[in-house]
């Protein structure tokens, strides 16, 4: 599934789930990137829950991280939703409650920016050690 960060609700992202889910109001969504292996979150699931017996759509509230469309954090992440639970830093995955995701924020730059041209057009290479085979 494909997300954009702030494209319905701002500060929210859209989730879809391929199956009925029942236990979603109220829960957190975590979200753990790929590359990096940190967990993101817990975000909260807010309003306009969509079910029927083929897939489950609702948003997720992000903003309790200030600019958080603005991070520049495109990629692909796990999700997983949990109930609400006090003091854990990492939910644990169950097979129930998990999926992939790629999350595509707000571009970034500043109007009338000045471009980064490289000086290395050429693609040549300094090399610094060459073995003899």
């Amino acid at each position: 599934m494909t997300s954009y960060v702030n494209q319905y609700i701002a500060g929210s992202i859209e989730m879809f789930s391929n199956k009925e889910t029942n236990f979603l109001e109220g829960n957190y969504t975590w979200y753990r990137s790929l590359n990096t292996q940190k967990w993101l979150g817990p975000f909260p699931s807010i309003g306009l829950v969509y079910k029927n017996k083929r897939f489950t759509r609702w948003f997720v509230d992000t903003s309790s991280i200030p600019n958080f469309s603005d991070q520049h954090r495109n990629g692909f992440y796990q999700y997983c939703t949990t109930p609400p639970f006090q003091g854990i830093t990492e939910p644990t995955v169950g097979i129930e409650n998990q999926g992939l995701i790629k999350l595509i924020f707000d571009p970034g730059g500043d109007t009338n920016a000045v471009e980064y041209v490289s000086n290395n057009e050429q693609r040549e290479s300094d090399t610094y050690f060459r073995p003899n085979y």
